[in-house]
């Protein structure tokens, strides 16, 4: 029987099933049951806690949370759609920006595109506690700026009428750099003779911005638009390590963590509110992926 560096005839057989086989069973394991038994657990009213009973309530939780308990989930979704159209236009327009300043192949901007993009690699905790201490409000650098400055002090990310919108700049200047890293991509396959022809019929950089570079960018701002917005949708993480949701801060993702896992937990709570979220952004992915589809088409 012949031999391969892969084993036998027979044996390469089963490579590509076991090939298969690792990823489905990671996968049945970390995401499909899980989703299954969130989905189970939307209909008890199981805390989590350690030995007690799941006693099944069939739509309990939707019914206390839509009567009861509508005000803080209607508050969740303002300050959700909030946070998500500030990171969404903020996010866009810098990266963006950043992209038309540094698309040419120059000396150093590949250094400035990797420092820009460097804080996407740092995890969510280091974020937020660098930002707790830059920003904290008896010994941060910022209050001493902002009292030399101003006069007077800020408590920064204790101040419900601020802390969402500091989240907003937290979450942009971590994500800005993938936004522009995809921008220079479409940037560069514009072809430059379309420039030049617009340049010999005298048009301007403003106007050859807002007819040629924005337009023939319709793709490349739908795969920012769409990934910035489903990205926010569910933010949670850095919003539990600056402020855990208290301040005007509690998004929808949040409000289901603190239910779910919070000082008086309430899995089953939390499960419906994980399954009122997942409708909310499959509606809002849907409703935006085929309105920017058909922007596409439209320019």
């Amino acid at each position: 029987m012949s031999t391969s560096p892969f084993g036998t005839r027979r044996t390469r057989r089963w490579i590509p099933w076991l090939s298969i086989a690792v990823p489905t069973i990671g996968w049945l394991t970390f995401g499909l049951y899980p989703s299954l038994a969130t989905v189970y657990y939307s209909f008890t009213n199981y805390t989590g806690l350690p030995g007690t009973p799941i006693n099944f309530c069939g739509l309990c939780n939707y019914r206390n949370m839509f009567t009861s308990n509508y005000s803080q989930l209607s508050q969740a979704v303002v300050t959700t759609l909030e946070y998500v159209a500030g990171v969404t236009v903020l996010q866009i327009v810098i990266g963006l920006g950043l992209a038309l300043l540094l698309q040419r192949r120059r000396f150093g901007y590949g250094l400035y595109r990797a420092l820009i993009f460097m804080p996407q690699i740092f995890s969510v905790t280091i974020i937020g506690v660098l930002f707790s201490l830059l920003l904290d409000p008896s010994s941060g650098p910022a209050e001493k700026v902002y009292h030399s400055v101003l006069g007077s002090n800020s408590a920064f990310l204790g101040d419900s009428d601020l802390a969402i919108w500091l989240i907003v700049l937290i979450n942009v200047w971590m994500f800005s750099g993938y936004t522009m890293l995809v921008y220079i991509a479409g940037l560069r396959r514009i072809p430059p003779e379309v420039y030049e022809a617009a340049s010999l019929d005298g048009a301007g950089a403003i106007r050859r911005f807002f007819k040629i570079t924005w337009p023939l960018l319709a793709p490349a701002t739908t795969v920012n638009v769409f990934l910035t917005v489903m990205g926010s949708l569910g933010e949670y993480a850095l919003i539990l390590v600056l402020t855990q949701g208290q301040f005007h801060t509690q998004t929808l993702g949040m409000f289901m963590f603190n239910t779910a896992f919070g000082v008086n937990p309430d899995l089953g709570l939390g499960s419906m509110l994980a399954m009122v979220q997942f409708v909310f952004t499959a509606v809002i992915g849907g409703v935006l992926l085929w309105a920017l589809r058909r922007r596409e088409v439209s320019l």
